[in-house]
């Protein structure tokens, strides 16, 4: 049996997560096992996700929760630097005024984009207030 366990600082963050993990195990599950054959076992939680494969599976890299140290003055981390600011303009300005602004970065979510950008956001976002 394979446990996991998602966390983030946000609710949109641990969904991208929950999401990318359900595509990598829906489509290894439909690769190598029949229908039906995943199921979850046990008095799980609502609240906690748990899934059950046939087979351990090679896992791919997956954004990490933790916020890494900054190796210069000019790096942002997400959860201290972008999000907070995402969330003000979701408060002030309402959720269409940030989802025009992501979709000029080609993305429906702050979290998808390249961290190196994540200063260009701030700044369209710090605008937008």
């Amino acid at each position: 049996m394979i446990k996991i366990e998602v966390t983030g600082n946000s609710i949109p963050e641990v969904a991208d997560k929950l999401l990318a993990i359900g595509a990598s195990l829906r489509a290894s599950a439909a690769a190598e096992t029949p229908r039906g054959v995943t199921k979850v076992e046990g008095n799980v939680p609502k609240s906690v996700p748990v899934a059950v494969a046939i087979e351990s599976q090679p896992t791919t890299p997956e954004p990490s929760s933790t916020p890494a140290p900054a190796a210069s003055g000019s790096e942002l981390s997400f959860e201290t630097d972008v999000t907070p600011v995402v969330l003000a303009v979701v408060q002030t300005k309402g959720k269409p005024v940030v989802e025009e602004i992501l979709s000029q970065f080609g993305v429906a979510r702050a979290s998808q984009l390249d961290p190196a950008r994540w200063p260009e956001l701030v700044a369209a976002l710090q605008d937008a207030l």
